[in-house]
Protein backbone atom coordinates (compact mmCIF):
# COMPACT_ATOMS: atom_id res chain seq x y z
CA UNK A 1 0.00 0.00 0.00
CA UNK A 2 0.94 3.36 0.09
CA UNK A 3 2.01 3.64 3.54
CA UNK A 4 4.66 0.89 3.45
CA UNK A 5 5.95 2.22 0.05
CA UNK A 6 5.97 5.78 1.96
CA UNK A 7 8.26 4.16 4.67
CA UNK A 8 10.50 1.60 2.41
CA UNK A 9 11.17 4.89 0.03
CA UNK A 10 14.84 5.86 -0.06
CA UNK A 11 16.44 8.67 -1.60
CA UNK A 12 19.40 8.82 -4.65
CA UNK A 13 21.49 9.17 -1.34
CA UNK A 14 20.18 6.40 0.58
CA UNK A 15 17.93 9.01 3.06
CA UNK A 16 14.44 8.05 4.02
CA UNK A 17 11.26 9.78 5.66
CA UNK A 18 11.61 10.46 9.36
CA UNK A 19 9.00 9.49 11.48
CA UNK A 20 7.68 13.07 11.63
CA UNK A 21 7.62 13.32 7.82
CA UNK A 22 5.78 9.89 7.87
CA UNK A 23 3.12 11.44 10.52
CA UNK A 24 2.47 14.39 8.31
CA UNK A 25 2.89 12.67 4.75
CA UNK A 26 0.04 10.18 6.33
CA UNK A 27 -2.28 13.30 8.30
CA UNK A 28 -1.66 14.87 4.65
CA UNK A 29 -3.03 11.40 2.55
CA UNK A 30 -5.76 10.81 4.99
CA UNK A 31 -7.52 14.24 5.79
CA UNK A 32 -6.60 16.42 2.99
CA UNK A 33 -6.35 13.82 0.35
CA UNK A 34 -9.16 11.30 1.43
CA UNK A 35 -11.77 13.00 3.91
CA UNK A 36 -12.32 16.12 2.16
CA UNK A 37 -13.05 14.22 -1.24
CA UNK A 38 -15.37 12.25 0.86
CA UNK A 39 -17.16 14.97 2.54
CA UNK A 40 -17.37 16.99 -1.24
CA UNK A 41 -19.35 13.93 -2.29
CA UNK A 42 -21.52 13.50 0.88
CA UNK A 43 -22.27 16.95 0.72
CA UNK A 44 -22.77 17.24 -2.81
CA UNK A 45 -25.17 14.31 -2.90
CA UNK A 46 -27.26 16.43 0.42
CA UNK A 47 -27.25 19.62 -1.85
CA UNK A 48 -28.74 17.95 -4.50
CA UNK A 49 -31.49 15.91 -3.08
CA UNK A 50 -32.38 19.33 -1.00
CA UNK A 51 -32.40 20.84 -4.27
CA UNK A 52 -34.69 18.58 -6.89
CA UNK A 53 -34.58 21.07 -9.67
CA UNK A 54 -30.75 21.45 -9.60
CA UNK A 55 -30.76 17.99 -9.37
CA UNK A 56 -33.03 16.75 -12.19
CA UNK A 57 -31.69 19.65 -14.52
CA UNK A 58 -27.86 17.56 -14.01
CA UNK A 59 -29.67 14.41 -14.77
CA UNK A 60 -30.61 15.80 -17.75
CA UNK A 61 -27.57 17.35 -19.05
CA UNK A 62 -24.45 15.56 -17.20
CA UNK A 63 -22.09 16.13 -19.43
CA UNK A 64 -22.96 20.48 -19.55
CA UNK A 65 -23.26 20.51 -15.92
CA UNK A 66 -21.31 18.52 -13.94
CA UNK A 67 -18.23 20.60 -13.75
CA UNK A 68 -20.95 23.74 -12.68
CA UNK A 69 -22.06 21.22 -10.07
CA UNK A 70 -18.89 20.24 -8.70
CA UNK A 71 -17.76 23.72 -8.07
CA UNK A 72 -21.46 24.97 -6.44
CA UNK A 73 -21.23 22.00 -4.41
CA UNK A 74 -17.48 22.96 -2.95
CA UNK A 75 -18.77 26.65 -2.41
CA UNK A 76 -22.03 25.84 -0.99
CA UNK A 77 -21.38 23.71 1.67
CA UNK A 78 -17.53 22.76 1.09
CA UNK A 79 -15.76 19.76 3.13
CA UNK A 80 -13.67 22.37 5.14
CA UNK A 81 -15.11 25.18 7.27
CA UNK A 82 -12.00 26.88 7.70
CA UNK A 83 -8.73 26.89 6.93
CA UNK A 84 -5.35 26.62 9.31
CA UNK A 85 -4.18 29.84 11.38
CA UNK A 86 -2.36 32.73 9.33
CA UNK A 87 -0.28 34.74 10.78
CA UNK A 88 0.35 38.93 10.34
CA UNK A 89 3.58 39.57 9.02
CA UNK A 90 2.81 42.97 9.87
CA UNK A 91 0.31 45.65 10.88
CA UNK A 92 -2.71 45.39 8.23
CA UNK A 93 -6.41 46.58 8.02
CA UNK A 94 -9.20 44.10 6.78
CA UNK A 95 -12.31 44.76 6.23
CA UNK A 96 -12.50 47.54 8.60
CA UNK A 97 -10.42 45.41 11.19
CA UNK A 98 -7.18 46.45 12.46
CA UNK A 99 -4.85 43.31 12.57
CA UNK A 100 -1.09 44.10 14.06
CA UNK A 101 1.95 42.07 13.58
CA UNK A 102 2.47 38.30 14.75
CA UNK A 103 -1.45 38.56 15.62
CA UNK A 104 -3.19 34.96 14.46
CA UNK A 105 -6.37 35.02 12.16
CA UNK A 106 -8.88 31.79 11.45
CA UNK A 107 -9.93 32.38 7.77
CA UNK A 108 -13.78 31.09 7.79
CA UNK A 109 -13.80 29.52 4.24
CA UNK A 110 -17.32 28.27 4.65
CA UNK A 111 -18.12 32.34 5.51
CA UNK A 112 -16.47 33.76 2.88
CA UNK A 113 -18.04 31.07 0.11
CA UNK A 114 -21.27 32.70 1.54
CA UNK A 115 -20.35 36.43 1.17
CA UNK A 116 -23.28 38.16 0.03
CA UNK A 117 -20.85 40.94 -1.44
CA UNK A 118 -18.97 38.13 -3.83
CA UNK A 119 -22.22 36.16 -4.43
CA UNK A 120 -24.73 38.57 -4.91
CA UNK A 121 -26.39 36.44 -7.99
CA UNK A 122 -28.87 34.60 -7.75
CA UNK A 123 -27.75 34.81 -3.64
CA UNK A 124 -25.00 33.22 -1.87
CA UNK A 125 -27.72 31.47 -0.04
CA UNK A 126 -28.97 29.67 -3.18
CA UNK A 127 -27.54 26.64 -4.54
CA UNK A 128 -27.19 27.10 -8.32
CA UNK A 129 -25.23 24.40 -10.34
CA UNK A 130 -25.48 26.93 -13.40
CA UNK A 131 -24.05 30.08 -10.97
CA UNK A 132 -21.17 31.86 -12.75
CA UNK A 133 -19.04 34.77 -11.77
CA UNK A 134 -15.94 34.76 -8.68
CA UNK A 135 -14.72 30.92 -7.77
CA UNK A 136 -15.13 29.84 -4.33
CA UNK A 137 -12.17 29.59 -1.98
CA UNK A 138 -13.13 25.87 -1.24
CA UNK A 139 -9.66 25.30 -2.05
CA UNK A 140 -7.82 28.06 -0.36
CA UNK A 141 -6.78 31.07 -2.22
CA UNK A 142 -2.63 31.82 -3.13
CA UNK A 143 0.24 30.31 -1.69
CA UNK A 144 -2.18 28.27 0.28
CA UNK A 145 -3.84 26.76 -2.71
CA UNK A 146 -4.82 23.05 -2.50
CA UNK A 147 -1.81 21.14 -4.19
CA UNK A 148 -5.07 18.23 -4.60
CA UNK A 149 -7.14 20.45 -6.29
CA UNK A 150 -7.20 19.34 -9.47
CA UNK A 151 -7.67 15.82 -8.38
CA UNK A 152 -10.57 16.38 -5.60
CA UNK A 153 -12.31 17.83 -8.52
CA UNK A 154 -11.84 14.91 -10.85
CA UNK A 155 -13.02 12.59 -7.93
CA UNK A 156 -15.73 14.16 -7.39
CA UNK A 157 -16.70 14.56 -10.97
CA UNK A 158 -16.60 10.91 -11.61
CA UNK A 159 -18.36 9.68 -7.98
CA UNK A 160 -21.65 11.93 -8.49
CA UNK A 161 -21.51 10.98 -11.72
CA UNK A 162 -21.52 7.40 -11.88
CA UNK A 163 -23.70 7.27 -8.66
CA UNK A 164 -26.21 9.62 -10.44
CA UNK A 165 -26.36 7.03 -13.32
CA UNK A 166 -26.31 3.80 -11.20
CA UNK A 167 -29.39 4.71 -9.04
CA UNK A 168 -31.65 7.19 -11.25
CA UNK A 169 -33.96 7.03 -8.41
CA UNK A 170 -31.30 7.80 -5.60
CA UNK A 171 -33.54 9.89 -2.73
CA UNK A 172 -33.16 10.52 1.08
CA UNK A 173 -34.76 8.06 3.28
CA UNK A 174 -36.91 10.22 5.64
CA UNK A 175 -37.69 7.26 7.63
CA UNK A 176 -34.28 6.47 9.00
CA UNK A 177 -33.55 9.14 10.34
CA UNK A 178 -31.44 12.50 10.18
CA UNK A 179 -27.78 12.51 8.77
CA UNK A 180 -25.23 12.08 11.50
CA UNK A 181 -22.79 15.34 11.51
CA UNK A 182 -18.87 14.48 11.75
CA UNK A 183 -17.69 16.23 15.38
CA UNK A 184 -15.70 19.10 15.04
CA UNK A 185 -15.11 22.28 13.50
CA UNK A 186 -12.74 21.72 10.70
CA UNK A 187 -14.15 19.74 8.38
CA UNK A 188 -18.14 19.68 7.60
CA UNK A 189 -19.71 16.48 6.59
CA UNK A 190 -21.69 13.65 7.44
CA UNK A 191 -21.00 10.26 9.11
CA UNK A 192 -24.45 8.30 7.82
CA UNK A 193 -26.40 9.94 5.04
CA UNK A 194 -29.25 7.58 4.94
CA UNK A 195 -30.42 6.69 1.06
CA UNK A 196 -32.69 4.88 -0.67
CA UNK A 197 -32.93 4.51 -4.58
Amino acid sequence: DLLSALIRTRDEDGGRLSPDELIGMAFLLLVAGHETTVNLIGNGVRALLAHPGQLAALRADPDGLIDGAVEEMLRYDGPVQHATYRFAATDLELGGVTITAGSSVLVALAAADRDPARFAQPGPDVFDIRRTGPGHLAFGHGIHFCLGAPLARMEGRIALRALLERFPDLAGDPEAGPPDWLPGTLMRGVTRLPLRW
